[in-house]
């Protein structure tokens, strides 16, 4: 039985039952000496995005129990399986993006049996969440944080408060429709009451300690932020909220060439760039669908029907 003021680390694992598979988690434990929250940090959503990774991996280790208040959980690695196997986005049983498979069942896919137990076990047990990203292998991105939005005011405000701690130059809402069921971690978690975060620092699947690094300036803030450990909150960057978040998608096959670059404002109907076939011929012009800044581009040039060539968000004006 663990003790106020231990750290502990293991393996959950669970067997898929559809195949007898195994299902398994990297997961630590930090026991503050004095009550508070529960913490859940989770790195490897995407088993390629090693920014946060690296970052859920430190921050576990470098937190000494005799300073904390209430509880600190971190899962490493959420996709073990993408990650031993260098892939992005998916998880390779299923083909499935793990954020869109929360909170599962056991009966569902390898992809919704990781969610299910992953929920039943750690989860649903937190009182604040932090999902890390760090840019998967064909995409570049600025460091941008997102606050669920429920319509729970309280926590909603709970939720864009720690967004501004995290010391992030984009603070973008990420709106949960109320007759939408969310299928990612954070949304499930804000739907449930529990101020949750989504955290990008990296990209193009390079683990490069500086971008690591964003992350866990913005970790320690958030422990300092929730009470949870004494000091000082880092406040340097200038920040932009955007809310409209939109995705523009590919409609065919091809090679990609963007025309935009990262933080560029583009209006709706500019041309961010354009998708030719595999003789060079242009195939497709494609467009802004918003007014907004351009916070994220697919850099792979291969893409398939329903890739993310662009992210952009709308900026609006800060309100107290």
């Amino acid at each position: 039985m663990t003790t106020a003021g231990e750290k502990e680390k293991g393996w959950l694992e669970f067997k898929y039952r559809a195949t007898g598979e195994p299902i398994r988690f990297p997961v630590g434990t930090i026991h503050g000496t004095a009550d508070g929250p529960t913490l859940l940090v989770v790195g490897g959503m995407h088993g390629s995005e090693y920014a946060g990774i690296e970052a859920a991996i430190r921050l576990f280790n470098e937190v000494d129990p005799r300073r904390l208040r209430g509880t600190l959980k971190v899962g490493m690695i959420y996709n073990l399986p993408a990650f031993v196997n260098n892939l992005g986005f998916i998880v390779p049983h299923d083909g499935k993006n793990p954020m869109t498979s929360f909170p599962g069942t056991p009966i569902g896919t390898y992809s919704e049996a990781m969610a299910y137990y992953f929920d039943q076990e750690v989860l649903s047990k937190c009182d604040y969440f932090i999902e890390l990203h760090g840019g998967d292998i064909p995409e570049s991105l600025t460091p941008s944080v997102f606050h669920e939005v429920t319509g729970d005011l309280p926590v909603d405000a709970k939720s864009k408060s720690m967004a501004e701690a995290y010391n992030l130059p984009y603070v973008i809402m990420d709106i949960q429709e109320p007759n939408m069921e969310p299928y990612g971690p954070s949304g499930v978690c804000a739907k449930r009451g529990k101020p949750a975060l989504l955290c990008e620092s990296g990209q193009q699947g390079i683990l490069k300690m500086e971008e690591a690094e964003t992350h866990l300036t913005g970790l320690r803030n958030i422990l300092i932020h929730l009470g949870m450990m004494e000091g000082k909150i880092i406040n340097t960057v200038k920040r932009t909220y955007l809310e409209n978040y939109t995705a523009v998608r590919s409609e065919v096959r091809g090679m990609w060439y963007p025309s935009v670059k990262l933080n560029e404002e583009v209006k709706k109907g500019d041309v961010v760039g354009v998708i030719r076939d595999y003789f060079g011929q242009d195939v497709m012009s494609i467009k802004a669908i918003i007014d907004g800044i351009v916070t994220v581009i697919r850099t792979s040039p291969n893409v398939n029907i329903g890739n993310v060539l662009i992210e952009q968000g709308h900026p609006y004006a800060y309100e107290e």
